[in-house]
């Protein structure tokens, strides 16, 4: 076999070895190096020169693996690309992304277009762990698992001119999201290792883990901002989760996470790809729970909450990508924290030699005058910058734990600082029997084999030969000849197609069947560590989960969040005696009809029945009467149910606009009916006339105008509409509440002169920011509020029911509750 490298060899960055066995040329891995300062494509000349390539094999979906993947892959349209499932769906995220990026760098020619990555794409055929496959006649490849991020493999390439390991990147030990590598005693003729860490020993993993936790305490008690910038693709999910249990031990408290840039994508990914994760968080996903998200964990996807967050004086913690600096929202975050006395900057991952994180870093020496580059700006550092080593590499002692693992006789070290490649190949020369070689970009090496190792090969020699479809009648009888011929040996699905119809061929679409199949099976179970595994359930437990039982309440409450939750019941009342739950709603009348498909899974699963109460939540009806009705005299608010209506009686004569008649029957399903004594007139808006004459600005350029116009004021009008009366249009200013609006007068006045437009301020109210703002100075203050505040729009005020009642703080509050929404605060 012979072996170039053409990229990734005596560097961190554009790994891409070319090797030729067999008569064919195999690409592993195809990256680009993301350093400003070098050429960021892979030597691909070598390639023209051996003739090109038949076939292309992707260890994970990072950028220095993958990120010129599609130009060589446009290059060879015939090479097929091996990967599976979830680098696949992993490298459409991070190859758009880095388009988009490209195409947004001014004078910069972007490396390849939209087409290229989306034919590239269409060339993957994807392979799951641990599936012996042939991509040639006398090649097969096998892909293992090898921790460091969700997808990552090691590949095993057999021939019968040798065999070859190629590590990729790699981690022996399991971190939150990932179990770590997992290869058998496999017995390569050759190797590449990765060597990143080559040259140290990792942290305790755990002590790492809690110095974060203990950062966040900190900060939380200085009242400041903390970044952690973190690579989009397994760091940052990593961290989500060490915050996640830390703020559900109570650990940390009181601190709100923000999640930004790449990262939602990939979490994404990773909930859509359950099988590829640690065991316990696949199988929550696979529960239907939310793995990443929660009350305190909260993505942000608006300019507007960017700069709030930062603007609030609320201490956060914020997860955002990229981890070096180099770009995405990181940089905006670091920029404004910087220069804050008590804020906080992060390190949790590897730095590039020229990248900011690592000149951050650096400035760890200097006593005084620290300033860090950014978007060529120069900004000073006051903030605390720290380091925690939460590695996805393996370390020192794990890269030798595996080439003793695997004994090859010819070893090349790979994927290193050309200093750490060198000391670490002649440590290993002192140590081992085999051929240490630490290559160069450019080189390549003849190996010669000789007389290849023999490989050991799993054996199947009892198949069913089943010539009907895998189904959930028949897999009893897939269960019950396994337990017989293999008893609880542990299978791929491709390994249990094969035993059930022996052929080794495999649609796409029938794999994700049977593997949806096998994973709901009453007669199967995942290993405790590879989700992608599984193995057949004793006799025993099987008649022992078939026997019928009663669902606990928890049981019946994951079932009824999972079918039913994202219909939004008020309440879920459980009927034992019947079997029966009772979902009850605000509005009956208006509930989503996809409802009623969801309840019939929800039946099929759990064998209970699902009734929707009827009963309309009168007060309900009365709290958004009264907001939708806010500027009218109401005497009176009755119902006839019956006949789906509810009457307003009022003081005074007015007249309603058909569309808010129209907005509470969609909202509730009832009629609407207005009643008074005296004469109907119309309701008249309070309209701020434009006293100029000129014609007026065109609708965008006015609602710009008005934005730039309330940039610099305390408070901001949320939304902007235009309206229409007998007089023509005109734009209607929503504030939180119309008693802030008013604090603005003067200024609305001004606006309607410079922009021709008649202007109004809403009635309306922010019911729900408004109960925030109650419940954030309320926790501030350390008052602990017993249920959710109750508003009322007619006198516009909020009412709270508090466990702990300091008369001195309430009034505090109350102060800044009046001043900040424009309504009392009672309780």
């Amino acid at each position: 076999m012979k072996i170039s490298f053409l990229g990734g060899a005596k560097e961190v960055g554009g790994s891409c070895i070319l090797l030729k066995i067999c008569n064919k040329n195999i690409l592993l891995d195809c990256g680009i190096r993301q350093s400003v300062f070098k050429d960021p494509l892979p030597d691909f000349r070598t390639i023209q020169e051996h003739g090109g390539i038949d076939a292309i094999i992707i260890s994970h979906a990072h950028m220095d693996h993958i990120g010129s993947l599609p130009i060589i892959s446009k290059e060879y349209p015939g090479a097929r690309i091996y990967a599976n499932n979830m680098t696949k769906d992993l490298m459409k995220v991070l190859l758009y992304d880095s388009l988009k990026i490209m195409n947004n760098r001014e004078a910069e020619i972007p490396l390849y277009a939209e087409v290229d990555v989306e034919n590239m794409l269409n060339r993957i055929f994807t392979i799951n762990y641990m599936v012996e496959f042939s991509i040639f006649e006398d090649i097969k490849i096998t892909f293992y698992t090898a921790g460091h991020i969700a997808g990552a493999s090691c590949a095993y390439i057999t021939t019968p001119e040798g065999s070859l390991f190629y590590s990729g990147d790699f981690s022996v030990f399991p971190q939150k999201t990932v179990e770590g590598l997992k290869v058998p005693k496999l017995r390569p003729d050759a190797a590449i290792f990765e060597t990143t860490y080559g040259d140290r020993l990792h942290a305790n993993r755990e002590v790492e883990e809690e110095r974060l936790i203990e950062l966040i305490g900190e900060c939380e008690a200085n009242k400041g901002k903390m970044l952690i910038p973190a690579f989009a693709l397994g760091r940052s999910q990593e961290i989500i989760l060490i915050i996640k249990k830390a703020l559900n031990k109570k650990s940390i408290k009181n601190i709100k996470v923000y999640v930004d840039g790449m990262i939602k994508d990939i979490n994404r990914v990773y909930k859509l790809n359950p099988l590829y994760l640690k065991n316990s968080l696949g199988k929550k996903i696979l529960r239907g729970v939310e793995p990443f998200y929660d009350d305190n964990i909260i993505a942000v996807d608006k300019k507007e909450i960017r700069e709030k967050i930062l603007e609030d004086k609320e201490p956060c913690i914020i997860v955002s990508s990229s981890g070096m600096l180099t770009g995405g929202y990181s940089q905006y975050y670091a920029e404004k924290i910087a220069p804050m006395e008590n804020g906080y900057i992060v390190i949790t991952g590897y730095q590039d030699e020229e990248s900011p994180g690592r000149k951050l870093l650096n400035l760890l020496e200097d006593e005084e005058d620290k300033k860090l580059e950014l978007n060529g700006r120069s900004i000073p550092v006051k903030c605390k910058v720290e380091k925690v080593g939460l590695s996805a590499h393996g370390d020192k002692g794990e890269i030798k734990s595996l080439i003793n693992l695997l004994t090859p006789n010819n070893i090349f070290m790979v994927h290193g600082n050309e200093e750490v490649v060198e000391s670490f190949s002649n440590e290993l020369l002192s140590e081992i029997r085999g051929r240490v070689y630490a290559p160069k970009c450019g080189e390549s090496y003849e190996v010669n084999i000789k007389n290849p190792r023999k490989q050991w090969k799993k054996q199947m020699p009892y198949v069913v030969k089943s010539s009907h479809k895998l189904n959930e009648i028949n897999i009893k009888e897939l269960w019950k000849f396994i337990l017989d011929n293999y008893g609880e040996k542990f299978f791929t699905i491709e390994e249990l197609i094969y035993i059930w119809t022996g052929n080794n061929k495999i649609k796409v679409l029938e794999m994700d069947e049977i593997q949806k199949l096998i994973v709901e099976s009453v007669y199967f179970e995942n290993d405790n560590k590879r989700l992608f595994l599984f193995k057949c359930k004793s006799k025993e437990v099987v008649q022992e989960e078939l026997r019928p039982r009663e669902l606990k309440p928890n049981e019946l409450n994951e079932f009824i969040n999972k079918y039913l939750s994202e219909y939004n019941f008020k309440k879920a009342g459980l009927m034992y005696n019947e079997k029966k739950v009772i979902l009850s709603f605000d509005f009956p009348d208006v509930v989503d009809k996809e409802i009623y498909e969801a309840c019939r899974e929800f039946e099929e699963q759990t064998k209970w029945k699902v009734e929707i109460s009827d009963k309309v939540n009168i007060n309900a009806v009365d709290s958004f009467i009264l907001e939708l009705l806010y500027n009218l005299d109401i005497k009176k608010i009755s119902y006839r149910l019956e006949e789906k209506k509810a009457i307003v009686i009022l003081n005074s004569e007015c007249k309603v606009e058909q569309s808010k008649l129209n907005i509470f029957r969609e909202k509730t399903g009832l009629e609407l009916l207005l009643q008074s004594s005296g004469k109907i007139k119309d309701v008249k808006e309070d309209i701020i006339e434009s006293e100029n004459k000129v014609k007026a600005l065109e609708q965008n350029q006015a609602l710009k105008l008005i934005e730039e116009g309330f940039e610099k004021e305390e408070f901001k009008p949320y939304k902007k509409g235009i309206k229409s009366n007998d007089k023509g249009r005109y734009i209607e200013l929503s504030f939180i509440s119309p008693v802030i609006g008013k604090k603005y007068t003067e200024k609305i006045n001004e606006l309607a002169k410079i922009t021709g437009w008649n202007m109004s301020i809403s009635s309306a109210v922010n019911q729900n920011e408004i109960i925030k703002i109650a419940q954030v100075l309320c926790s501030r203050k350390g008052i602990v509020i017993k249920k959710n505040p109750s508003f009322n729009p007619l006198s516009l005020s909020v009412e709270l029911k508090v466990e702990n009642l300091e008369e001195e703080k309430m009034k505090v509050i109350k102060e800044e509750f009046q001043y900040k929404t424009g309504c009392s605060l009672k309780w």
